[in-house]
C-alpha cells in the first residue's frame, strides 16, 4: 500500500517528537503549511522537492513518487493529468492555474500608494521577507507595527537582508551605478533599525523578541519577496535599476505548483542560505 505525502510527514514528525508548530518552526515554513499538508489539502510544489527530501533524509525521486501519488488521491475525482518530477510537465498547467495575479503595480511607489505593505501586514501571523536593504518593512510606519505583530499576534517574522559585509552588496551597487559604500551603508542603518525594534519588543517579551528574526546572506539578489502567512505575496525582480523603480507583482495563493510556490521557493533558499546577524560571520556566497 503505497503513502501518502501526509501520512510520511506527519509519522515523521510525531517520530522526532515534533509539534506542527515546531516542525514549521525548523523547517522555515508556515504553520499554515504544514497543517495543511498533514490534512492532505495540499502538497508541496515540485521546486520543494529537492528541499523537503533533505529535511526528510529521502531520494529526491522517492519523495516526488509519494507526492505525485498524493496528488492523484487528492485530485482522483477531476480528469487533471498527473506529470512526473523528471519532465515537470505540470508545470504548463501549473502556470495557468487563474487568479494567483492579483495586481501588477508600475513600481513599489504605485504599490505604497494603492494597497501598501502596512495594509498586507496587517493581523499577519507570519512573515518571511527577503531582499537587499528591505527598506519597506524596516521604514515608516511598517517598523512601527512590527512590535504589535509580535507581541499581539505571536507574528514570526523572518527578515534576510544582503550582507552589507559581504562580496555581493559592492556587485549590486556596481549594477545600480551607485557610489562604493552607498547601499551598505543604507542596509546597515536597516539592520541598525530593525535591531532597535527587537530590543524594544524584549523589554517587554525576551521570549517573542526571538520570534523576529534577522538575517543576511551573500548571494546574488534576484528577487525582493514578501511572503504573508504563506497566502499574500509581493514581488519584485530586481533589474539592474533601483528596486523601488522595478513593477511589483502581489500574488495570492490558490493552489499548489503555480507561480506563487514558485517564488516562495526562491525566498525560502536565500532563508535557507542565509545567517542570523547576531551569529554570522563573513562567508561564501552562493548564486542564486
Amino acid at each position: 500500500m503505497e503513502t501518502t505525502f501526509s501520512t510520511l510527514l506527519r509519522t515523521y514528525r510525531k517520530s522526532m517528537g515534533w509539534t506542527q508548530e515546531a516542525m514549521s518552526e525548523k523547517w522555515s515554513y508556515s504553520f499554515e503549511t504544514i497543517s495543511a499538508w498533514e490534512r492532505g489539502k495540499r502538497t508541496p510544489s515540485n521546486q520543494e522537492i529537492p528541499r523537503l527530501a533533505k529535511f526528510l533524509e529521502m531520494e529526491p525521486k522517492q519523495l516526488a513518487d509519494v507526492i505525485v501519488y498524493s496528488r492523484g488521491k487528492t485530485h482522483s475525482s477531476t480528469d487533471r493529468p498527473m506529470a512526473s518530477y523528471e519532465t515537470r510537465a505540470d508545470w504548463k498547467e501549473s502556470y495557468e492555474i487563474w487568479g494567483e495575479l492579483q495586481h501588477i503595480y508600475r513600481t513599489r511607489t504605485d504599490f505604497n500608494r494603492s494597497f501598501s505593505y502596512l495594509r498586507m501586514f496587517e493581523n499577519a501571523h507570519s512573515i518571511l521577507g527577503a531582499g537587499i536593504s528591505l527598506s519597506a518593512i524596516t521604514r515608516g510606519n511598517e517598523k512601527e507595527e512590527i512590535p504589535r505583530l509580535v507581541l499581539e499576534n505571536n507574528c514570526h517574522i523572518q527578515l534576510c537582508f544582503l550582507d552589507p559585509m559581504g562580496k555581493r552588496c559592492p556587485e549590486r551597487e556596481e549594477e545600480e551605478n551607485q557610489d562604493p559604500g552607498v547601499l551598505a551603508k543604507t542596509t546597515d542603518a536597516n539592520l541598525f533599525q530593525i535591531q532597535r525594534i527587537r530590543d524594544r519588543i524584549a523589554k517587554t517579551s525576551k521570549e517573542q523578541s526571538r520570534l523576529l528574526e534577522i538575517r543576511i546572506y551573500d548571494m546574488i539578489p534576484r528577487y525582493n519577496i514578501y511572503i504573508v502567512d504563506d497566502t499574500l505575496m509581493t514581488v519584485q525582480s530586481y533589474a539592474y535599476g533601483r528596486g523601488q523603480e522595478t513593477p511589483t507583482l502581489v500574488l495570492e495563493r490558490k493552489g499548489d505548483g503555480g507561480l506563487f510556490d514558485f517564488y516562495a521557493s526562491a525566498a525560502r533558499h536565500i532563508l535557507e542560505y542565509s545567517r542570523d546577524i547576531e551569529k554570522s560571520t563573513s562567508g561564501e556566497g552562493k548564486d542564486i
